[in-house]
């Protein structure tokens, strides 16, 4: 099986115990593992670096680390004409990656152009922006949601989003508001959700199974521990999933969920010896 791995470490910044032994031992049994995230705000540099530096297997190169970012880059590169471009709520991260791709953006980085409705008339769209594109974005404020918003009401520009969730795992002690939270003003005025590009949704799916060639189904496993994101993706591409106890998801949860992995085990290092 090729072996989708969402989460290496707890909530914080250290391995879950053994994880970097088995992700070796995966690897020197010629399983094909790819590492998934919702998180945008790195680069494809720094995503592979972090990757390594918490597991410390050298192994690990840019061709398996894969971010909602970067699939959001891999997904308009192919939706987007010569000198069509974006308008991009999201981290500095976020911006190199669609750099990476060749994607043209505008509405980057802090906005303060317009404080109250009435200037608000003055505004006037980039006709070249097709898409608006919403990741996690410190500065995300009432003129960049308006903004987004006009391009999307008046403009029919396409909404797509890295990822909906509410929170983000920061520490043991800590949750902190997520991409869903940031991005939910503009939803509610909308009326409406964006397109999601990353977890749970197929098309990340559909991207790393396309660049990766993988054609059989019945040889993935998706490994996570967020019943929602993970598990959810799973389903939604139609792969085996296993849920490993050691995140988000608690066993009170899943006994209360009707979603249900094809697996469960207490953590990731039980993967081998369940086989």
């Amino acid at each position: 099986k090729q072996w989708y791995q969402r989460r290496v470490r707890g909530r914080g910044k250290d391995a879950i115990p053994g994880a970097a032994n088995i992700i070796s031992k995966l690897m020197a049994l010629g399983k094909q593992v790819i590492f998934v995230t919702n998180n945008s705000t790195k680069t494809s540099e720094i995503l592979v670096n972090t990757i390594r530096d918490v597991l410390g297997v050298e192994q690990i190169d840019k061709n398996m680390c894969y971010s909602s970012g970067i699939a959001v880059g891999r997904h308009l590169k192919d939706k987007l004409n010569e000198g069509e471009k974006i308008f991009l709520i999201g981290s500095d991260g976020f911006s190199e990656v669609m750099k990476e791709n060749g994607i043209e953006y505008v509405g980057f980085g802090k906005d303060t152009e317009f404080r109250n409705f009435k200037e608000f008339g003055a505004f006037t769209p980039d006709p070249s922006v097709k898409y608006v594109v919403g990741g996690f974005d410190p500065y995300f404020n009432h003129s960049k949601m308006t903004k987004a918003f006009i391009y999307i009401r008046e403009r029919g520009a396409k909404y797509i989003a890295t990822n909906l969730d509410i929170v983000y795992p920061l520490s043991e002690d800590r949750i902190l508001p997520g991409t869903g939270s940031v991005l939910a003003g503009l939803n509610h005025a909308l009326g409406t959700l964006p397109t999601v590009i990353g977890k749970p949704s197929p098309i990340f799916y559909d991207i790393i199974s396309k660049e990766q060639n993988i054609t059989d189904k019945s040889k993935v496993l998706m490994v996570g521990d967020n019943l929602l994101t993970d598990i959810q993706f799973g389903k939604n591409s139609g792969i085996d999933t296993t849920l490993v106890m050691t995140g988000v998801t608690t066993r009170e949860m899943l006994d209360d969920s009707a979603l249900k992995p094809t697996y469960v085990l207490d953590s990731v290092v039980d993967l081998l010896e369940s086989k």
